[in-house]
């Protein structure tokens, strides 16, 4: 298992609980913890869809272009399927807030080529969809 996976695992709810906490208001922003399981989420689901290791998005250095094309759409799927600010992404992604910011720019810029929106839209789709299922509240 990667550190990232580990980290996920380790920090699974132990009950049945809204991922949101008891919020009555579901646009709020998530706590640390939430948001940094979010962002695993945003990684974890990039890396399978570009086929890369999840620990290459979270490395400290900036790797091969194609690996920090990956780690800016993650950063990009963070900031717009799961409503997170900037500084929350970067901080996840272990970069400054202007990083994940230009991130997201950059990616937006790059949704006029058909396959990167093609790509972008799918995991729009399945980050949505673990959203919504990850904020109703389970009954066990």
């Amino acid at each position: 298992m990667t550190e990232l996976s580990t980290d996920i695992v380790s920090r699974a709810p132990r009950a049945a609980r809204p991922l949101w906490g008891d919020h009555e208001h579901p646009n709020e922003s998530p706590g640390p913890r939430a948001t940094q399981r979010l962002c695993d989420l945003a990684a974890i689901a990039t890396a399978a869809a570009f086929a890369l290791p999840v620990g290459e998005l979270i490395a400290a250095t900036r790797r091969s272009h194609y690996v920090a094309f990956a780690r800016q759409s993650a950063m990009y799927l963070a900031h717009v399927t799961f409503g997170l600010n900037y500084a929350e992404v970067g901080r996840a992604f272990r970069r400054d807030r202007t990083t994940a910011a230009y991130a997201c720019r950059l990616i937006e810029e790059r949704r006029d080529d058909p396959a990167v929106d093609a790509v972008l839209g799918s995991l729009e789709s399945a980050c949505g969809a673990l959203r919504q299922r990850l904020s109703a509240r389970v009954q066990p």
